[in-house]
């Protein structure tokens, strides 16, 4: 088997797969799509706290002042407590979002995936996305059912890119370039978070932060165009004579030997049958790889990011920051908290095909820069003692975060699975980390409300149970071939007859 680095993916029966520069611009354009979901995590708390959304929404409720007359929805910014409807109506165009993300990924996603391609899916999703941001920014005629509308449409394309994102990833990359280039989702996550910050440092409009997500969405939506179709999926539905012009745009040199070795491999996968969602949850070896995936994305959203990005105002507050330092650039730690990220990420994006690190490695070392650091941070907060420090313990989490539990969950489930049931399983466990981060988002309120200190401790110990969870089941898939890798987890289909795979595809 080819090992980590950039060069040529050597098999033991010399087969040769090379990237070329085109392998990376494709795969580059379509994983911007994950700059939607970044851009919408970020630029929702920095946008509706804007005095122009506010004084806009305020007019759609009949809210009263204390001494009964109408409030004068000019100074509603002003009012340090807002009305029960306004923190519902808030919340549900946060929540909203994530249940778009949810179906998107479980319904659309796999069936334009299945019937139409990655590269269409990739597309649809994005300008389903970009309608959404329209919707709500200038389409709801102070409406908020239509303003709710807005908010699950832009969820939904969301969801729809997402899913298949890693699953175009897996199918075009080689052995040796395979992480890498599936780490780019979490960086362009993070990008898509930055965007926010800086635009609406400079524009104060909430229509245009809003729009933010939907400007990436009708980037990628025009650029997937631009990409070639998945080969493993045209080979598939097509046969290996149409795939084969797809497939030596991102190589290097001739393709011909391993167009044959995918086709060889795809037609045992095919002779089994596509599966069913009863066998993802029945056959062995396949559940065990299926719980592996949506364990992982759940395990992401366990790790505490969002809560500690939800609720970072309070958190640097209570370190000593007001509320310009915190918004300030370049100096206010909401910012640097974003500069951590990058760093974080390109960290692990890089170390993640090297001889250096891996997934399971990874994994495993960044849990180590999450949970102490987030128990220590209990200890403070209970003791009430060095508040500072408290921020500091959050951007040695915000580090080791993305150094690894951003990256590997987002791609490593597409790893795990062969081509008849790649489809099926992933929109399952996209479904499963969408609905996790709906679920940390409810309990987190719960935990902060009870105990600040109570929140970093538990978030602490999950990270502790998480480096359990890929001590026991994650298996190292760097310098594997993607069709070798569902094997390692147990039987594969005791129909199909396996033979030996020797080389990247």
């Amino acid at each position: 088997m080819g090992g980590g680095g950039a060069g040529p993916t050597v098999g033991g029966d010399g087969i040769v797969s090379n990237p070329n520069a085109m392998t990376y611009i494709s795969i580059g354009i379509v994983m911007m799509g994950a700059a939607m979901f970044g851009a919408d995590q970020n630029n929702y708390g920095l946008t509706y706290g804007l005095q122009g959304f506010q004084e806009h929404w305020c007019n759609t409720f009949d809210f009263k002042d204390a001494k009964g007359a109408d409030l004068d929805c000019s100074v509603f910014h002003k009012l340090d407590e807002k009305p029960g409807a306004w923190e519902v109506f808030i919340t549900m165009g946060l929540q909203l979002v994530t249940a778009g993300m949810m179906v998107g990924a479980l319904t659309l996603g796999p069936i334009l995936a299945n019937m139409c391609g990655r590269r269409i899916t990739v597309s649809v999703g994005g300008c389903l996305c970009f309608l959404g941001t329209v919707i709500v920014a200038y389409l709801t005629m102070e409406n908020r059912m239509i303003y709710y509308v807005g908010r699950f449409l832009t969820g939904f394309g969301c969801g729809v890119a997402c899913y298949v994102l890693p699953m175009y990833n897996s199918e075009v990359a080689t052995l040796s370039i395979r992480g890498m280039t599936g780490s780019l989702f979490q960086f362009m996550v993070v990008i898509g978070g930055i965007c926010p910050v800086l635009l609406l440092s400079a524009v104060d409009n909430w229509q245009q932060g809003f729009l933010i997500p939907g400007y990436f969405g009708l980037i990628v939506g025009v650029g997937a165009w631009a990409c070639p179709e998945s080969p493993r999926y045209l080979i598939n539905k097509f046969g290996k004579e149409r795939a084969k012009p797809a497939l030596q745009r991102v190589r290097a040199g001739d393709c011909t030997e391993e167009l044959e070795f995918i086709d060889k491999c795809l037609a045992e996968e095919r002779e089994a049958g596509q599966v069913s969602y009863y066998d993802l949850f029945t056959k062995p070896g396949l559940r065990y790889r299926l719980f592996v995936a949506c364990f992982l994305q759940a395990a992401q959203q366990m790790t505490g990011v969002n809560a500690f990005l939800g609720y970072q105002s309070d958190i640097f507050k209570a370190a000593g920051y007001n509320s310009d330092e915190i918004a300030s650039i370049p100096y206010g730690p909401g910012f640097i908290i974003q500069m951590v990220f990058i760093v974080g990420s390109v960290t692990g994006l890089f170390l993640i095909d090297s001889p250096f690190g891996g997934r399971k490695i990874q994994l495993i070392g960044a849990s180590f820069l999450m949970g102490p650091p987030l128990i220590i941070a209990a200890v403070l907060n209970w003791t009430d003692t060095a508040p500072a420090v408290t921020g500091y313990m959050v951007y040695i989490f915000s580090f080791g975060f993305q150094a690894a539990w951003g990256i590997v969950p987002w791609f490593y489930p597409a790893e795990l699975f062969q081509m008849n049931e790649r489809e099926r399983a992933l929109s399952v466990s996209t479904f499963f980390g969408f609905s996790f981060n709906l679920i940390v988002g409810f309990v987190t309120l719960a935990m902060f409300n009870w105990s600040r200190g109570g929140m970093f401790f538990i978030y602490g110990c999950l990270n502790v149970t998480n480096c359990i969870f890929v001590v026991l089941c994650v298996k190292e898939t760097k310098g594997v071939a993607l069709e070798d890798i569902p094997a390692m987890f147990g039987p594969v289909d005791a129909d199909s007859k396996k033979v030996p795979l020797t080389a990247d595809a």
